[in-house]
C-alpha cells in the first residue's frame, strides 16, 4: 500500500487500511447464508470471522458447548480442543450387512 501525500506529512497518525475496509464491504455485501457456506469453507479469515461476529452475531451460527447458556460461535468452538479432537476421530466402519458377508 502506497502512501498518500497527507500520510508522508503525518506519518505518526493511523492510516486507513483500504484492503481492509474493502474486504469487509464485501464480506457485509453477502447474504447471511452466503456468509456461513464461506465460513465453513474455511474461506473467510479469523478478522473477517471477528468482523462479523461483532457486526451481526444474531447472523453468526452457535453451536452448544456446555460452557455458556446461549452457545458458543461455530468458528471459535471450532478452536477448541474438544471440537478439534471430535473432528478428528476416525469414524467407526460400517457394518457389513449379512449379503456382503457370504
Amino acid at each position: 500500500m502506497t502512501a498518500t501525500p497527507f500520510e508522508d506529512l503525518f506519518p505518526s497518525l493511523p492510516r486507513i487500511d483500504r484492503d481492509w475496509e474493502e474486504r469487509k464491504q464485501r464480506l457485509m455485501a453477502l447474504s447471511p447464508q452466503e456468509r456461513v457456506v464461506a465460513m465453513r469453507a474455511g474461506e473467510l479469515s479469523y478478522r473477517e470471522l471477528c468482523h462479523w461476529s461483532t457486526t451481526r452475531p444474531d447472523e453468526v451460527p452457535r453451536i452448544t458447548t456446555g460452557d455458556s447458556a446461549g452457545g458458543e460461535f461455530e468458528w471459535l468452538a471450532a478452536l477448541t480442543p474438544e471440537i478439534a479432537e471430535a473432528r478428528e476421530r476416525p469414524r467407526e466402519p460400517l457394518r457389513q450387512s449379512r449379503r456382503s458377508r457370504r
